[in-house]
């Protein structure tokens, strides 16, 4: 799961209780079960919410994984014009 948001560089806003960081996950370290975020080392057992700010232009609508306490959600940004 954590690749594919690797490979497609996609900003992301994870949620860790009160903090919320945003930017793009560049590495997943299995191992150790840890995310890195903006030179930042996150242990994914903390981690609420993910949320895909910037959903790749192949994928349309709402999708949303959830795994534990881990939720993954991907919006599609909507035009509020008439």
């Amino acid at each position: 799961m954590f690749e594919k948001l690797i490979s497609c560089k996609s900003e992301v806003s994870i949620r860790c209780g009160q903090d919320e960081i945003k930017g793009i996950i560049t590495n997943y370290y299995s191992a150790f079960r840890l995310l890195k975020i903006r030179n930042i080392l996150i242990p994914i057992e903390l981690i609420e919410q993910i949320e895909v700010l910037e959903p790749p232009s192949s994928s349309a609508g709402l999708s949303s994984i959830r795994r534990g306490s881990l939720r993954l959600v991907a919006q599609e940004k909507v035009s509020n014009q008439v």
